[in-house]
């Protein structure tokens, strides 16, 4: 009987589905299409069923927060898991998959995107990598270029959202723009923890940040009880403006408190 070989994203994910930092891993996954709660990123767009539905389903603890906070969520929930999705690829393997909107699918609970999905077995890696010349996969000569591809497809899967939340007069497009870069630094740095690869998530952080003047942002971190280093954040998630909610340690507010 012939072995059963994972194709090279699914070893990816396997490494990813492993990982664990901060005492939490991330949910990402690779399926076939949309259904049993997941949705193709495209109904993000300023047409799609999804911002609507999202941002109604978006709570408090104790009561819903008020609409321009539950955008600000929302975008940040989005924002944190594609980071995270291309994040760790990148970081755990120097690789990444189709970020294209119609390959990513997301799953959402409580209005919130809580998990990533890709369909296709699309990837670009570096030349060198075992998968080179297979089928679906395509070379880049540097990380730089893997850096610059997942910036490209970060912006595309935000962009329908940001407009649509501005358009809606929710919340100012360069601030959501600005939280976005904050989520993708504070994801950057569970990657380096994760695969042990600090220096390297740095580096991306800072060519992903930098390449982009939406998301350009002070890239300053504090260190924890623990010795280990965090993102201190240009923009704050509003949460201490709810019932439960108070000043997060890497709130920018901390510093005027």
């Amino acid at each position: 009987m012939r072995a059963f070989r994972k194709s090279e994203i699914d070893a990816t994910l396997s490494r990813i589905a492993m990982a664990n930092a901060d005492g939490y891993g991330i949910l990402v996954r690779r399926r076939k299409g949309p259904g049993d709660g997941w949705f193709p990123a495209a109904d993000l767009g300023e047409d799609g069923p999804a911002p609507a539905v999202l941002l109604a389903n978006v709570r408090g603890l104790t009561e819903p927060p008020p609409d321009h906070i539950r955008a600000e969520w929302l975008l940040e929930s989005l924002a944190r898991a594609v980071a995270d999705l291309g994040g760790s690829f990148l970081v755990s393997a120097r690789r990444l998959p189709d970020l294209s909107p119609a390959n990513v699918l997301l799953a959402a609970e409580g209005g919130l995107i809580r998990a990533t999905g890709v369909v296709s077995e699309r990837l670009t890696v570096l030349e060198g990598d075992p998968a080179t010349g297979r089928d679906d996969v395509t070379d880049a000569a540097r990380w730089e270029e893997l850096a610059d591809l997942f910036r490209i497809g970060y912006i595309d899967l935000l962009a329908p959202l940001v407009r649509w939340l501005d358009g809606q007069g929710l919340r100012p497009a360069k601030t959501l723009w600005h939280a976005a870069a904050d989520r993708l630094a504070q994801s950057l740095v569970w990657s380096g923890k994760a695969f042990d690869q600090r220096e390297f998530a740095r580096e991306v952080t800072e060519r992903v940040v930098g390449g982009d003047p939406r998301l350009e942002i002070p890239l300053e971190t504090d260190e924890d009880e623990y010795g280990d280093r965090y993102h201190l954040r240009a923009t704050c998630c509003l949460a201490y403006r709810t019932p439960e909610g108070g000043l997060c340690r890497a709130c920018p507010l901390q510093k005027k408190a």
